[in-house]
């Protein structure tokens, strides 16, 4: 096929697309709302994976939680009752890790609730006021940026001081320096020592609207009886998993052929996790859309079969005065996948507005990847050749004689 016939082909199929708008329109329909589909859920679900690893990373890189609870359940067969039998974590076993660990840098113990925090006339409702030690930081890859963290010292002998997160600190003074004002947290007096760098958000939470006290002071509030969460920073995270179970399950006393009376968390369980929901979720939203592509195909089939039925006699003009099969067939394969680009091309800019809607609605940020525009024209072409190779070879296959015939 050479390039002059190449370019007449070409005009030849934007002429009967342009001569039957709407019909074309019509029959691309299927192939507008299978890329539109395509595009739309690959844009969104990359916008939303950037989020959740922004939003994961104030959880800390390395970082371990040992907890009484796992962040996700796993599957329908989890004793959840069992689970909440488990017998708290406390003290003894943050010690045991922090004597025993080597695998992992820094221990911290953390006890959380959410109490009110006042200065003056003016309160914050429900913040996370963390008790900790002075080993926090360093953990969580968060220093202070006003003042400074909490002491050994404060952790021993109880004081009654504090670092705000910049939610809370913005807040209750928000035109003078907090560090040595005074608060009052769960109606107790804590002098503010520091004033903690921002974090952000975590699935659209502030985790910026903290406060961070001795842990030995936390107590005080809790008492002695609630269950820690243990963070560690693991220097590589497999070994130190090993060795936090190694550890524990001697502290704690479970026997062999017993399962683990503790939890160890990690952003990386809940990444892990959500990129199995999106899994899930592209694979049942590319069926939709392949269906739809399918759908459209058989549509462009039939119009395909009509347009070969229409040009009976013009195929038999061409054929006459030398035009080989394989030119017809190569004009209305041609044809075939020309419509199927321009349902493509319709079906990428609706993709893409309909992404940059949710990316506005839903503060996700925008994601579309060039892949997934390539992936809609491949998509388009192969659906253009397949179910336009059979009218293509019915055109080519007539005869010149009965085609001048037909009327």
């Amino acid at each position: 096929m050479d390039r002059g016939f190449l370019l007449e082909s070409l005009r030849s199929a934007l002429e009967a697309i342009k001569t039957n708008k709407l019909r074309s329109l019509l029959t691309t329909l299927g192939i507008i709302i299978g890329v539109t589909t395509v595009i739309s859920v690959i844009s969104v679900i990359t916008g939303l994976k950037q989020k959740i690893a922004t939003s994961f990373s104030s959880l800390g890189a390395n970082v371990l939680y040992i907890q009484k609870y796992p962040w996700v359940m796993g599957g329908a067969g989890v004793d959840w009752w069992k689970i909440r039998q488990r017998k708290n974590l406390g003290m003894e076993e943050y010690k045991a890790l922090k004597e025993y660990g080597s695998s992992f840098t820094y221990v911290a113990p953390q006890i959380s609730n959410r109490f009110d925090v006042k200065h003056g006339d003016k309160k914050v409702d429900g913040v996370s006021v963390d008790g900790t030690t002075e080993d926090f930081p360093e953990i969580m890859n968060q220093q202070v940026k006003l003042g400074r963290f909490l002491s050994t010292d404060d952790i021993q002998y109880r004081r009654d001081v504090c670092v705000l997160g910049n939610d809370v600190a913005t807040t209750l003074f928000p035109d003078e320096n907090p560090v040595g004002k005074t608060v009052r947290i769960n109606g107790r007096v804590f002098t503010v020592i520091g004033l903690l760098e921002e974090l952000g958000e975590l699935m659209g939470q502030s985790m910026d609207n903290v406060a961070v006290i001795p842990y030995t002071t936390m107590t005080k509030f809790t008492g002695r009886r609630r269950s820690l969460t243990i963070t560690v920073l693991a220097e590589d995270e497999d070994e130190a998993r090993e060795e936090i179970r190694w550890i524990l399950r001697r502290v704690r006393r479970v026997k062999e052929d017993e399962e683990d009376d503790f939890s160890i968390n990690s952003a990386g369980a809940l990444t892990r996790q959500f990129n199995q929901l999106t899994r899930a979720l592209f694979i049942i939203m590319v069926g939709i859309a392949g269906i739809s592509l399918v759908v459209g195909g058989i549509g462009i089939m039939n119009i395909m079969l009509v347009s070969v039925t229409e040009r009976t006699r013009e195929i038999g003009v061409r054929k006459a005065i030398g035009a080989k099969s394989s030119e017809i067939l190569g004009q209305f394969l041609l044809e075939s996948i020309m419509i199927c680009f321009v349902g493509g091309f319709i079906g990428i800019l609706l993709g893409f507005s309909l992404t940059k809607l949710i990316s506005l609605t839903g503060n996700i940020p925008f994601g579309m990847p060039i892949w997934a525009i390539l992936l809609g024209f491949g998509f388009s072409f192969i659906i253009g050749v397949f179910f336009g190779f059979y009218p293509a070879r019915k055109a080519a296959a007539l005869n010149p004689v009965e085609a001048l015939r037909y009327e």
